[in-house]
């Protein structure tokens, strides 16, 4: 792995940390709580592509493994990963891989560019809860319907989040001129 990709990893796990010091907020009839870490994942995986966001959420989600708190609130360890909210943390490196497939093929210009970024970021955010959603639902014995419906909310923050990110990265990635010369990892 090259230096420059060392360094986009650990600069975007990084940012996932900061993103987990802002605290998250606890909504009394919504199962989940809300966090800026959403907002992480998508920018990870529409920046820094497949293999790169990939990679990134690997090294975060051992640093959570590992006990480091990392995770929104200060928390971390195996007892959060295997959780009721675990599914969706352990959800994240897949849904950055599937973000990263999206966006590192964009060829388009102007807003279909952008409906493209976000279109990748929903399919991430669609990963997301088809993991962490049945996971809670199994861990807490909730039934599947009310799950579903505690997460509703949840899932409209962050189609807002997706649109944010979906113009935050297609920004970005077009500037950074770091990101657009190619080679192995």
């Amino acid at each position: 792995m090259k230096t420059k990709s060392i360094t986009l990893i650990s600069l975007f796990v990084a940012v996932m940390i900061a993103f987990g010091a802002i605290p998250s907020l606890v909504i009394p009839f919504i199962p989940v709580p809300f966090t800026f870490q959403m907002l992480g994942v998508m920018l990870v995986g529409s920046i820094l592509g497949a293999r790169k966001g990939f990679a990134a959420m690997l090294v975060f989600l051992g640093l959570v493994a590992a006990g480091l708190p990392v995770l929104s609130g200060f928390h971390g360890g195996m007892g959060v990963l295997l959780g009721p909210t675990g599914g969706y943390v352990l959800a994240w490196p897949i849904a950055a891989l599937i973000i990263g497939l999206f966006t590192d093929h964009i060829q388009l210009a102007g807003r279909l560019k952008l409906i493209w970024y976000y279109l990748a970021i929903f399919a991430g955010i669609a990963i997301i809860y088809l993991i962490g959603v049945p996971w809670f639902a199994f861990f807490t014995n909730t039934p599947m319907f009310t799950a579903i419906g505690g997460n509703i909310p949840l899932f409209l923050l962050d189609l807002v989040k997706a649109a944010i990110a979906a113009v935050v990265a297609s920004q970005l990635r077009q500037r950074l001129t770091i990101l657009h010369r190619t080679g192995a990892m």
